[in-house]
This record gives structure tokens, C-alpha cells and sequence, in this order.
């Protein structure tokens, strides 16, 4: 059975939920999406980074796989050896298309004996934003490979410094501490069989909790009123720009290598091959640019698309930024010349949709501004 396609307009299961409090929307991922509730977009971000936030990750892309040459089919769709990634551990990658470019990123789940019977699959992926779907699906046709996928299964994010220990105050049947880092599992909260991983998407220790419509909604429940606080993607935005980590329809395109992205750590070119492997090992050598890292001066937002100059030189353009009130600077990801790539270098920012002349001064830095993960 092979069904992997995605309705054009999707639904959260746990969309009245954020209804009921009153959540402000846009769509991401073709799914309606909480951008903020009413504590403010600040007192969220300030919760990641304080106790503990909540987040509705369901717009994630999430394709369980089975069958004799699962395997075999993943380690050609995505860069990272599937032999490498031992049940109950995930792992992240990217799928490449023929031309060496990233045209998604992914979090892969090589299921455990007791997940597998579950969820019928020994696989689980989840896709970002991009077009990892589409190519995955050509690599389908005619391998034993049975694929579906999945909307009607929540993903719950909880992030912080307080994450574990609201977890564990949540009834857990079995401690969720003895997973590490990429590391997952099934466990039970009140009842409810969920499959927990130790991944986040802030710089914080975090899980996603992966369940069904109405377990998604007791729990989700359970973990505000022990004190996890609703948090949309304004917040999450701006935790991750902090933490440094990417944002596809930002700071990929579609266009980029791995190499250009900084991204080089989730290619591994030990493997007998994968898709876009032989395109990308003669581009890795001659970047056309660097993702890097940019602390500015002031704590203000741009109003207009941000280009990068130095010495009254285009050197690149800012894909994301963030007004952190809790780092007190605003910080950006950038796209720049490979030779001007230096860290401790200076710039300016000139904000198009600013009228004022001078710009923002700044300087090239590791893209990584905060971890505690």
C-alpha cells in the first residue's frame, strides 16, 4: 500500500483546541497554524527559554514506511546511512535533488520492535516545508516499499528548561529521561500509548509527543495545566534564529547545497550513493556562498527584504532575523560572499524598506547565538 499524498488544505488534529484559545493563524505547510495566542509573542519565547513551551507541530509532513527495501529506498533518498540509524534512535538529513540543491529537510525515525507493531511501518519521516515529498515519491515506484501518509496523528512539541520535569509530572508510565538526544520510544500518559522523541527545534531540551487526535488533546491539556504555556510559530521563529537552525522557505529555497547552507555535518559521503551525490561532490568544492551568522547593533526590526555590504560592497543578503529581547540584540542568518565569510568582521545592513540612509552596523558570527540543548 503506497498512499503519500497530502490534501491541499490540511487540518490540525487539534485545531478547535487553539480555536478555543483564541489563537491568530496563518498557513504554514498547507495546515492553519497558531502564529501566537494571547500571552504575547514575547512572554512565549520568554517561556521556551524560562520553563516550558507547548507547540502544535502536526503541520510537519509525516510518512510512515515498511516493506523489504524501506531501507534500501531511504538511503538513496536521503544523506544521511540508514545503517547508521539504529532502532529507536532518528536521525536528520536532507533529501537532494539531481542537481545536488536541498530540496527538503527531515527528521528520520527507525522505529523499534514495538513501535513497528503500532504503527504497521519501520520508518517514520517527517518532512519540512519543501519538496521532499514529491522526490521521495519517485524513488517509490516499483521497490517493495509500502508508504502512507499520516494527518490524523498529532506531533506536540515541548520545549524548556522544564520540559522533562513536566513530563514526568504528567503521569508517564516509564521515565522519558532515558532517552538521549534523537532518541525515542513508547510510552504511556494517563493511559494514552504515545511514541515520545528527545527532539526540539528552539536550543532547549525538548520532545515531540507523537498521538492521536483525542489523546493529543487530553495531553496537550494535562501539560498547560501542570504550567507548559501555548507557543506559536512567532516565538518558535525567533528561538530558532537564536539557536541557529534554518527555516525552509527563509533560508532555503530549494537552491542551495548543503555546503552553502553550512548543513555539510547531515551528508555523508561514505555511502555507495544517493540522489544528487555525484552533482553535489563537484559543487562542494566551489560554494557560491556561505550561511553565516549576523549580531547587530540595536534592538529593532527590519520593515523591507535586508542586503548585507561591507567596505560600500554587496556582500550577500539577510534571509532571517530576530528582534531577541532575551540575547538584547537582534540577530540574523545571512547569505554571503565565501571570501568575505570572516568571523568578527564588520557590516552593515541596509533595510529596503527603510527610508533612512545609514545603515545597520554589525559583525559576521557563528550562526549558532544561544544553546542549551
Amino acid at each position: 500500500m503506497t498512499d503519500i499524498s497530502f490534501a491541499r488544505s490540511r487540518s490540525s488534529p487539534i485545531l478547535s483546541v487553539h480555536k478555543e484559545l483564541d489563537a491568530e493563524f496563518f498557513i504554514w505547510n498547507q495546515m492553519l497554524t497558531s502564529k501566537s495566542y494571547g500571552n504575547g509573542v514575547s512572554c512565549e519565547h520568554l517561556a521556551i527559554r524560562q520553563s516550558a513551551g507547548l507547540t502544535d507541530m502536526s503541520g510537519i509532513k509525516k510518512i510512515w514506511v515498511g516493506g523489504l527495501a524501506a531501507q534500501e529506498v531511504l538511503d538513496f533518498v536521503i544523506t544521511k546511512d540508514c545503517s547508521k540509524i539504529h532502532p529507536g534512535s532518528a536521525a536528520y538529513a536532507a533529501l537532494l535533488d539531481e542537481n545536488g540543491c536541498l530540496v527538503d529537510d527531515v527528521i528520520v525515525f527507525h522505529l523499534t520492535p514495538q513501535e513497528r507493531e503500532i504503527y504497521d511501518a519501520s520508518w517514520l519521516i517527517c518532512f519540512g516545508a519543501g519538496f521532499g515529498v514529491n522526490y521521495f515519491a519517485k524513488s517509490l515506484q516499483g521497490n517493495q516499499v509500502t508508504a502512507k501518509s499520516d494527518d490524523n496523528i498529532a506531533c506536540l512539541m515541548l520545549q524548556g528548561p522544564d520540559a522533562e520535569k513536566l513530563l514526568g509530572s504528567a503521569g508517564l508510565a516509564s521515565s522519558c529521561a532515558e532517552l538521549k538526544r534523537f532518541e525515542h520510544g513508547l510510552f504511556s500518559i494517563h493511559e494514552s500509548e504515545v511514541m515520545i522523541a528527545r527532539t526540539s527545534y528552539s536550543g532547549e531540551d525538548g520532545f515531540e509527543i507523537f498521538a492521536g487526535p483525542e489523546d493529543a488533546k487530553k495531553i496537550w491539556e494535562i501539560l498547560v495545566a501542570l504550567g507548559a504555556m501555548p507557543v506559536g510559530f512567532d516565538a518558535i521563529d525567533i528561538a530558532r534564529i537564536e539557536a541557529g537552525l534554518l527555516f525552509f522557505g527563509k533560508d532555503m529555497t530549494g537552491a542551495e547545497t548543503p555546503m552553502e547552507l553550512g548543513l555539510d555535518f547531515i551528508v555523508d559521503f561514505s555511502k555507495r550513493n544517493f540522489r544528487g551525490k555525484a552533482a553535489l561532490q563537484k559543487k562542494a568544492q566551489k560554494p557560491r556562498f556561505k550561511t553565516v551568522g549576523l549580531a547587530l547593533d540595536g534592538v529593532a526590526p527590519f520593515f523591507g527584504r535586508a542586503s548585507v555590504w561591507m567596505d560600500g560592497v554587496s556582500a550577500g543578503s539577510v534571509s532571517s532575523y530576530a528582534v531577541s529581547d532575551w540575547l538584547g540584540k537582534t540577530v540574523a542568518i545571512a547569505q554571503i560572499k565565501p571570501e568575505l565569510a570572516i568571523n568578527g568582521r564588520e557590516i552593515y545592513i541596509f533595510d529596503d524598506g527603510s527610508f533612512a540612509n545609514e545603515g545597520r552596523k554589525g559583525v559576521v558570527c557563528p550562526r549558532q547565538f544561544y544553546t542549551n540543548a
